[in-house]
């Protein structure tokens, strides 16, 4: 049997955060477990985990900590992306001896992944302050230089933030400045196999400049689907998901969305009711 790459991707757990639903409280940490969970028990193993932004909701020491421990009991090698809810600084602290940090030179944490048949480029789109992301020419230049450097490789592109609108008006007014410049870079190169983001907590999907765009849904938590205007969005209790990429040379990109759950009946008569206080 040929051997496939499999890559997971996992984004926005947000630990450190506690969310009270009309039932009961729920600790995100608790679903990122549950999520590193399914993972572990994932058949392929993944070769690999990308965990696409938000790591820590309050950007704190001890959530990052405990993610930390999560993530490294998986004995998958992982790749951190940066959020809007993260802190560069201390994700270099308590990460400080991951391979793919001693990469980043400078301000931002943005770096590639060498190891395996699809290259694998992580770029920054933290804007300190908030919560809208940002590409300025010097994260677009070492972007535009990294794909210049393999142009015929296949490759994929992560980052927090998507670059395409959602048709989400809340969503989209919290995106990217800076996607127009960074879909210029991308329509220049054919090899690129997708564009991977995280953020709005929701599966998006479309073809953007000659390539795959998409958002997964978030590892702990989602938000309605909401095409109207509105000043803010509740969280609901969706089942959390992740997304597996596999890679074959003789078809390519294929991605499918795992939830981090068996549901015997599937999700339209299994789901269980959300827990409730005793």
């Amino acid at each position: 049997m040929k051997k496939l790459f499999t890559l997971a991707q996992i984004t926005d757990p947000h630990v450190g955060r506690i969310i009270t639903f009309p039932s009961a409280r729920i600790d995100l940490y608790d679903e990122l477990v549950r999520t590193a969970d399914r993972l572990a028990a994932f058949s392929p193993r993944p070769d690999a985990l990308v965990v696409s932004g938000d790591l820590a909701h309050h950007g704190g020491e001890a959530d990052y900590r405990r993610a930390r421990a999560v993530l490294d009991g998986l004995g998958i090698p992982y790749y951190l992306v940066v959020g809007n809810h993260d802190r560069r600084s201390l994700l270099r602290e308590v990460f400080f001896d991951q391979a793919w940090l001693g990469q980043c030179e400078g301000e931002f944490i943005q770096y590639t992944v060498e190891d395996y048949p699809v290259r694998l480029i992580v770029l920054d789109t933290l804007a300190p302050q908030s919560h809208r992301g940002l590409l300025d020419a010097p994260r677009i230049r070492w972007l535009e230089a990294r794909l210049a450097e393999q142009p015929w490789r296949p490759t994929m592109i992560f980052l927090h933030h998507p670059p395409f609108e959602t048709g989400m008006p809340y969503p989209d007014s919290l995106g990217l400045d800076g996607k127009q410049a960074l879909g210029e870079v991308v329509a220049r190169y054919g090899n690129i196999e997708a564009v991977a983001a995280g953020h709005t907590h929701r599966d998006s999907i479309v073809r953007w400049k000659g390539t795959l765009a998409c958002v997964t849904p978030g590892c702990t938590f989602s938000y309605k689907l909401e095409f109207g205007d509105v000043d803010d969005l509740d969280p609901l209790y969706n089942p959390p998901a992740f997304r597996v990429f596999r890679w074959d040379p003789e078809v390519g990109l294929v991605s499918h969305i795992c939830y981090t759950r068996e549901y015997e009946f599937g999700l339209s008569e299994g789901v269980p009711e959300p827990p409730r206080q005793g």
